[in-house]
């Protein structure tokens, strides 16, 4: 396959006919995602069909004038760094197409301040300022899906799976003609073979550890039983029977439970739930509150506090 390369734009080869796009340089740290590019094939899609692939509106507008017109993106679920950037899909064609649970978030940007619960938490204007960071923009129109439908775009399916300790609506892709799973923000966010990264992610009070572990399970035996090839949004294409995504989310998560337990034993007393969450806040366990500044300060506090909470109630030693 030949084709011109895009700035700030890399391909990697997942088969002949579809590529994996990372946008390289990011407006912010939450803004951008990749995702899969389907070309055309005779028989199959006539035009462009894009999963999950969150990137600038000008990047978009860059692989219509090199690959042609799109005629579908599906999204897999609210966060920005898979939301901020999707109407410029719609700008260039596109239809949306998103979880029911989550396909308003793509609408309107107060969706996504109740949705998640940062009402609870902060002023709408604190969320505006972190939209306007990532450079979120709604769309005009979204297509709701149910997680578990198959969705039909000419000739290609693609089954949806749902995938919701991450997210309440998070989905993820099996594509049966090709025996692609495409897991999404599941948490296998390694961008190169042994590199390090944050791991599953559930700093949101809907998240759940032991649907997280479930999901796992769940993606591993679709991914051993019936695929071939493992993308993700943050990190390189694995290959059956490689289990390397799976044994590494299991360890983040035991790992981090481990970091929490210890920190709760260090504490003179332990008896009350509320105070445990703030006074374990106060030792930067998972993100370097101390030297955030402003918005982002409050947006940290909050995915700290649930990300904790949630291993205070799998802790042994508050039973």
């Amino acid at each position: 396959m030949t084709f011109h390369e895009i700035d700030n734009l890399r391909f990697s080869q997942v088969k002949d006919d579809i590529l994996l796009l990372h946008q390289i340089k990011s407006p912010g740290n939450f803004s951008t995602c990749d995702g899969l590019l389907i070309l055309p094939k005779e028989g199959r899609n006539s035009n462009l069909i894009v999963l999950d692939a969150n990137i600038e509106p000008e990047l978009s507008r860059a692989i219509k004038e090199e690959f042609g017109s799109v005629s579908d993106y599906v999204f897999t679920h609210g966060h920005l760094d898979h939301s901020s950037h999707v109407y410029g899909w719609e700008q260039i064609g596109a239809r949306i197409y998103a979880p029911r649970q989550e396909a308003g978030l793509l609408l309107d940007l107060k969706n996504f301040y109740e949705t998640f619960g940062f009402n609870q938490a902060m002023e709408f204007s604190v969320v505006e300022q972190f939209a306007k960071y990532n450079r979120y923009n709604p769309c005009k129109a979204v297509n709701p899906f149910e997680p578990g439908e198959i969705l039909k775009f000419e000739e290609f399916e693609v089954e949806t799976i749902h995938f919701p300790g991450h997210s309440i609506g998070h989905t993820g892709f099996f594509l049966p003609s090709e025996k692609i799973l495409h897991i999404s923000c599941l948490g296998f966010d390694q961008p190169a073979p042994g590199v390090d990264g944050f791991g599953p992610w559930y700093g949101f009070y809907q998240c759940s550890i032991p649907q997280y572990l479930k999901d796992i399970d769940h993606a591993e035996s679709i991914f051993l039983k019936r695929a071939s090839i493992l993308t993700s949004s943050h990190s390189y294409v694995v290959k059956n029977p490689d289990t390397t995504p799976f044994s590494y989310m299991r360890e983040k998560i035991e790992n981090n439970q481990s970091i929490v337990d210890q920190a709760i034993t260090s504490l003179k007393s332990f008896e009350d739930n509320k105070i445990i969450i703030n006074d374990l806040l106060k030792l930067d366990l998972f993100f370097p509150k101390k030297k955030i500044k402003g918005f982002l300060k409050e947006i940290y506090s909050l995915w700290e506090y649930w990300i904790i909470n949630k291993h205070i109630e799998r802790s042994k030693y508050l039973k």
